[in-house]
């Protein structure tokens, strides 16, 4: 899960939280972030940082946020070939949440209670779930398959989903990129 902060410089917040307003600001932020480099996401959950403690009204920013979750032992996401990722941490959106009204506490970590110990499912897109039926489906009658799939794609992600529904017992992903040799196998 990436955490992080925007402003919204616009708009009236008509429902907390994933307001309108919020959500088209928060996806302005990525996209500026993320437009060059071709990367799908999924923005998950929004949220207004100012809120009313008894009398007087408070704020937080990620920072905050990036604290508890490491006080409370929540790991960052460090990716080996990537400089300046320090808002990823390897949690769900249930402890994030919990995160947020531990701030909205001023407690500096989470309760050993809210911490998750799940994770996020994933969620393939529509052309990567075709590939996996029609791959599956291929399989009933033979054992080759090749995708001329475009980078970004999630090839290897996808492959991997085959092998779990398929139930292999052995995989073979060769790849030129060494990132996957650890950390996709872990994560998926």
């Amino acid at each position: 899960m990436k955490i992080g902060e925007t402003t919204l410089e616009y708009g009236s917040i008509s429902e907390l939280p994933n307001s309108e307003a919020l959500n088209k600001s928060a996806r302005e932020r990525i996209d500026q972030y993320t437009k060059t480099a071709g990367i799908a996401y999924q923005l998950l959950y929004t949220e207004l940082t100012l809120y009313i403690d008894g009398s007087s009204i408070r704020s937080f920013n990620d920072k905050e946020i990036h604290s508890i979750l490491e006080h409370s032992g929540i790991k960052k996401k460090v990716f080996d070939t990537v400089k300046g990722t320090n808002e990823w941490y390897c949690c769900d959106l249930e402890t994030v949440k919990k995160a947020i009204q531990a701030a909205k506490e001023s407690r500096s970590s989470l309760l050993p209670g809210e911490i998750s110990k799940s994770q996020n499912p994933i969620i393939f897109r529509n052309e990567q779930l075709k590939a996996i039926n029609m791959t599956r489906k291929r399989f009933q009658h033979g054992n080759q398959m090749l995708w001329n799939a475009k980078m970004r794609f999630g090839k290897t992600l996808t492959a991997l989903q085959v092998a779990k529904e398929e139930n292999f017992q052995r995989t073979l992903i060769i790849t030129h990129r060494p990132v996957v040799d650890e950390g996709w196998y872990e994560d998926f």
